[in-house]
């Protein structure tokens, strides 16, 4: 038999070696942190050398705001994570008693330590002491004449309308409305929502990752934008549901301390211009009539976009406010008077707080720095919408690999501790995401159902849509009490 060429074999040693070499050098990159958790990291020989420990799990994003690294930081001054901001030291998975002043909140006994399940989702839990959703009840009441406003504020878990859209349809099929609501100036990646198309120029965006401390131009949604010369932000409707295709009024809230003049283009061309005089106070303009379409070009110094409402005089209507890496620990330096001088326009009778998941990790089991700052935050969201009634989303489920197979991150079930600890604090109502969505492995579930990315944590769109299912189910039984 012919022996194999030498030049022959040395090819194939080389291609074997080439092949490796660039597995080995893929299997080191960070995929998670450069594509945003789209895709996992991997090793070459994990499943030959399985880690002997839990893998270690940092955050959702890889784009974190100061404010948690500044408490992470301080909560873990002891080396173990498990010391408060002062170096008082805690015992694991333990809720401690803090130092922030509960006599002005009730704490109704027997506490709820589970969620209560319900027919096809699990129960709203009363922090309130008081009647369950009273002020949004009598709001939906009201929706024939009035505009329900009801705000989302979360991290990339809600990205992109992907739970909210879902549940603004359900509640505007029920009592009327449309439109989506909420635009900021610009968005990073504006073709990840499928309710409306958004382009603009011109804006330098602020938010809650690059905002000094100083700054107290901190709304409800944790951004804004500052314009420059002609600067632009265009909104086009889509028919992804119903009443996303068009909506009835357009209205730009914003701070002017130059004059100049705004105009606001529709779908059919029309233009109308409002001239602007400074004011050290919000101001708002609108531009009544149905359109599918709306140009807001702005020719005033240093116009701070506050935000753009698409929606409608009467029903319901859904503000999604995302920040992606949002931690929730912000929502303490909204400034409160800012947010009740915009009230004006947009006022909230229902506020749905969703953060957490960027605040989970596998080391941490005992939460209570997080919660006590949230407590904190959670109140002084109180005071800037006093008429609104909170829901606190428990995290949802979190898948991460343990040798080949995926399982709950363990430490999930702390968060949920702490978080329903934060309601019962602070006097609000709390809803078990994980718990609704099945428990322990539901991201498995999910994740096998095509309702997770492939990073077992964020929801697709058909998974915002099933989630948004079972919170109605919630809510509803709720209002049904």
């Amino acid at each position: 038999m012919p022996s194999l060429n030498n030049s022959t074999s040395r090819h194939i040693l080389a291609l074997v070696g080439l092949s490796l070499s660039i597995l080995l050098c893929l299997s080191v990159l960070p995929w998670s942190r450069l594509t945003n958790n789209a895709l996992k990291d991997f090793n070459l020989f994990e499943d030959l050398f399985p880690p002997k420990t839990a893998p270690t799990v940092t955050t959702a994003s890889s784009i974190v705001d100061p404010e948690l690294e500044e408490l992470m930081a301080q909560a873990g001054a002891s080396g173990d994570g498990t010391t408060l901001p002062g170096g008082a030291p805690l015992a694991a998975d333990t809720i401690a008693t803090d130092s922030v002043a509960t006599d002005s909140v009730c704490q109704p006994e027997p506490e709820i330590e589970t969620a209560k399940a319900i027919e096809g989702s699990v129960a709203i839990e009363n922090y309130t002491g008081g009647e369950m959703l009273a002020h949004y009840r009598q709001a939906l009441t009201e929706a024939k004449e009035r505009t329900v406003r009801v705000a989302v504020i979360g991290d990339s878990y809600i990205e992109g309308d992907i739970f909210c859209s879902h549940l603004r349809d359900i509640l505007q099929q029920r009592y009327g409305g449309s439109g989506v609501g909420f635009m900021p100036a610009h968005c990073e990646f504006p073709g990840f929502r499928q309710t409306v198309a958004q382009s603009s120029n011109g804006w330098e965006m602020h938010d809650i990752r690059n905002m000094s401390r100083k700054d107290t131009l901190r709304t409800l949604s944790s951004d804004y934008g500052i314009g420059q010369s002609n600067a632009f932000s265009m909104f086009e409707g889509r028919k992804k549901f119903p009443t996303t295709k068009s909506w009835d009024r357009t209205t730009f809230v914003f701070l002017a301390k130059q004059s100049g003049s705004i105009n606001i283009t529709d779908a059919s061309g029309l233009a109308q211009t409002f001239e602007v005089t400074p004011s050290d106070y919000p101001q708002a303009i609108s531009l009544e009539g149905t359109t599918t379409k709306a140009r807001i070009s702005c020719s005033v110094p240093g116009i701070v976009a506050l935000g753009t409402y698409l929606d409608a005089a009467k029903g319901v209507q859904l503000d999604c406010m995302s920040i992606r890496g949002n931690s929730g620990l912000g929502t303490s330096r909204i400034n409160a008077g800012l947010c009740r001088r915009i009230a004006q326009w947009a006022d909230y009778d229902l506020i749905i707080v969703e953060f957490g998941m960027n605040v989970l990790s596998a080391e941490q089991t005992d939460y209570t720095p997080y919660m006590i700052n949230m407590t904190a935050g959670i109140r002084h969201l109180q005071v800037c919408y006093p008429d609104a009634d909170i829901i606190i989303m428990g995290v949802g489920d979190r898948g991460v690999k343990a040798g080949t197979a995926i399982e709950s991150l363990p430490t999930i079930e702390a968060m949920t501790k702490a978080q329903r600890e934060t309601a019962r604090r602070a006097g609000v109502h709390f809803w078990d995401t994980r718990a609704a969505m099945g428990g322990d492995k539901a991201a498995v579930d999910w994740r096998k159902r095509k309702l997770l990315n492939a990073d077992y944590i964020h929801l697709n769109h058909d998974g915002g849509g099933e989630l948004a299912n079972i919170f109605d189910k919630a809510l509803t039984h709720a209002l049904e009490e």
